[in-house]
């Protein structure tokens, strides 16, 4: 039998990281920059801007870091003949250098940790960068420490630092956040240095160290904190901290003048310490552990999922265009530059609370997931209490949801069934909300032009990404919650007590998809209405095989169904869609919708037809022969003698028995282990089938 897709833990979410400082250059000023340096290289000589690295005078060692952080961030030849000369290793290098210099050094260091992640990520670690950075790590601590306890600058281990620490601060924690998700190896050697206290001290001094210096301590704490044991063993020791993080989730609103930077921090907060859900012994207070944490979460968490993306794309249309259209008289004494602040401050503002968004929409998956895993216990299930209703009521203004959205029931628990408070709040609560969000805006995806047409760029390309990211993360959301209703509570509570509310969303999801799909989606520049499909397609199967025969499809979504497999160029969304079309062929007194599907499952992979040229991958072979077996595994089916009998379509698998032997066997267990195992499997229940269905009938 074909297994529905698994349930997908939440990941810590990277914003995308801002650059220290950029120069532009104009293309022509570019391909200058770019010969120069070509013809450098070819008389076999030092790049300039490298051999002043390594000068003499402090003062051209500190222009050439700060000249080569404008280098990197423009032509991406110009960055790489840079990296060719050893870059890297001069700037790491610089970090021992007179502060100055380390500070130009650091800022080049973190854009060049933007520009090429990964495999730069991996030269800095493995030149090894951690080594200076935890000395200034060290030294900016004590200067941090001085400014918050009023201690005068005279006693700083580093002179004349205070007005530029906070940068530095920000672009070290940056750097190591990078680095930290770069790989295991990566990751093993900063759990090997002591930043947790450096973090955690950036982070609890939320009203006296600068806002973005606390953000980013927060983002690369989030990361560090996930599913990393030995990172946690520092949470163990200093129990303090989690109460300091928690402190933080309680600030007043009015903590900072940016509301919607608070916010940030506070969901951050909450990931760390849903990242620490599973520490033993992790006290909150004196008399509360960490299974109660869900209590604080809560509270912050689910408002988030209030804010109007709709509001928000308008308002994102609405700021660029005072931008565009904004005059800039000319500069003088009396007029100095004109700026417009308050569009761009608005921009920065969207995009912050769209980034809550998102994060809260992960924290809140993984709870779920941590409260209902198979391996957990069933100690919070309860009768459903007055308290946690008051609790929620109190925290929780509920939204105008859309008209359409009327599944869930809010505010209409089962008074029958014993329910877990969190499966109660996100069946009546959150799960409203995650359809609403679900839905795109007119800014979501840049624009469908036609087949191979590029779209014309985004308004505002960052929105944009991320209210698509916001979709992703909802949809995937909601399939967490649909897969734990079917394979980890007991009597598939949800499909039977609301069975109304997951017919409904059946209807949703497919409303959904159309509108996502748009004029189709295997156009240049739509990969995110690809993504947010195939996580569609994956609720609707999980959907299918909680309702069973209660699935209230239709003809036309069956054939939207099929015309979605033939358009798509990705096997895992095709392997969803035979999960999905298995499971609804399966229902009794729909001889048509049988036939309809059967029909076409036994014509997807020419494999099936002994077409030597066949190009379906295994995967959707072997789900297809997965759900051939479960669909007429019975021949008091209704649809059986109609359909596979009458079909004929014993014959066809008789005839490809062979093939799919050798399909089996043409994948490497080397490479390819589970693959092959399953292709194994799939072959030797072929053969099992065919025996099985023949004996049938003469019986």
């Amino acid at each position: 039998m074909g297994k529905a897709e698994r349930k997908k833990k939440a990941k810590p979410m990277r914003s995308h990281p801002i650059v220290d400082e950029s120069v532009s250059m104009n293309s022509e000023e570019e391909e200058n920059d770019t010969l120069k340096l070509q013809n450098f290289l070819a008389n076999g000589e030092t790049l300039p801007v490298i051999k002043q690295l390594y000068s003499p005078d402090v003062k051209e060692r500190a222009w050439a870091a700060s000249c080569s952080s404008n280098l990197i961030l423009g032509d991406k030849k110009i960055r790489r003949l840079l990296l060719s000369q050893n870059l890297i290793k001069a700037l790491i290098e610089r970090l021992t250098d007179d502060y100055e210099i380390a500070r130009e050094a650091l800022g080049t260091l973190r854009n060049l940790t933007v520009v090429n992640e990964h495999e730069i990520c991996v030269e800095m670690y493995r030149k090894d960068i951690l080594t200076p950075l935890m000395v200034l790590v060290s030294k900016a601590s004590r200067v941090i420490d001085n400014i918050i306890n009023g201690i005068p600058a005279k006693s700083d281990p580093i002179v004349d630092a205070r007005d530029t620490i906070w940068k530095s601060a920000e672009n070290i924690i940056c750097i190591i956040w990078a680095l930290s998700e770069t790989s295991q190896e990566v990751l093993r050697g900063i759990n090997n240095t002591n930043i947790i206290p450096f973090l955690m001290s950036c982070l609890i001094q939320t009203c006296t160290v600068p806002t973005n210096t606390v953000v980013s301590a927060a983002q690369c704490l989030h990361t560090l904190t996930d599913d990393n044991p030995d990172v946690h063993i520092h949470f163990q020791q200093n129990p303090q901290y989690a109460q300091s993080l928690l402190n933080v989730i309680n600030l007043d609103e009015n903590t900072l003048s940016s509301k919607e930077h608070l916010l940030f921090i506070k969901v951050l907060c909450c990931g760390i310490l849903s990242n620490l859900y599973s520490v033993v012994g992790l006290p909150i207070s004196k008399s509360e552990s960490m299974l109660d944490l869900n209590n604080y979460l809560m509270p912050v968490l689910i408002p988030c999922l209030t804010f109007d993306i709709n509001k928000a794309a308008d308002d994102a249309i609405e700021n660029v265009s005072e931008i565009d259209n904004a005059q800039y008289p000319e500069t003088t004494k009396e007029h100095p530059k004109y700026t417009i602040p308050t569009a761009e401050n608005n921009l920065n503002k969207i995009n912050v609370q769209l980034m809550s968004l998102q994060l809260a929409l992960e924290i809140l998956s993984k709870i779920f997931l941590d409260c209902f895993s198979k391996d957990g216990d069933d100690d919070g299930w309860q009768d459903e209490s007055q308290e946690d209703n008051d609790m929620m009521s109190t925290n929780v203004k509920e939204d105008n949801i859309m008209e359409d959205i009327i599944i869930m029931g809010v505010n209409q628990p089962d008074e029958q069934s014993k329910i877990h408070p969190i499966l109660n709040t996100f069946a009546t609560i959150i799960l409203p909300k995650l359809f609403t969000l679900a839905y795109p805006t007119h800014l979501s995806f840049p624009e469908q032009l036609g087949p191979n047409v590029l779209p014309m760029p985004s308004v505002t390309p960052e929105i944009t990404s991320s209210l698509a990211t916001v979709h992703l993360r909802a949809i995937e959301c909601i399939n967490n919650f649909l897969l734990v209703m079917v394979d980890n509570v007991e009597d598939k509570w949800w499909f039977t007590q609301h069975r109304e509310d997951a017919k409904q969303a059946w209807t949703l999801l497919f409303e959904l998809g159309n509108q996502v799909t748009g004029k189709g989606i295997n156009e240049p520049g739509q990969e995110n209405r690809v993504k947010i499909l195939d996580a569609l397609i994956g609720c609707l199967w999980t959907l299918a095989r909680g309702l069973e025969s209660y699935v209230p499809v239709i003809s036309d979504q069956i054939r939207s169904l099929f015309g979605c497999y033939e358009s798509s160029v990705h096997d895992t969304m095709r392997v969803k869609i035979i999960g999905t079309l298995g499971m609804i062929a399966r229902r009794q007194n729909a001889i048509d919708d049988n036939k309809l599907i059967g029909s076409f499952l036994f014509n997807i992979p020419s494999l099936l037809k002994n077409d030597k040229n066949d190009s379906t991958s295994p995967e959707c072979v072997i789900e297809v022969l997965n759900a051939i077996y479960d669909i007429y595994a019975d021949k008091d089916f209704d649809y059986d003698e109609p359909v596979f009998v009458q079909g004929g379509f014993l014959p066809l698998l008789e005839n490809i028995v062979d093939a799919i032997r050798k399909m089996a066997k043409s994948i490497d267990k080397r490479t390819s282990r589970d693959l092959r195992l399953r292709a194994d499997e799939a072959y030797e229940n072929l053969v099992a089938f065919i025996n099985y269905k023949r004996d049938e009938r003469n019986n």
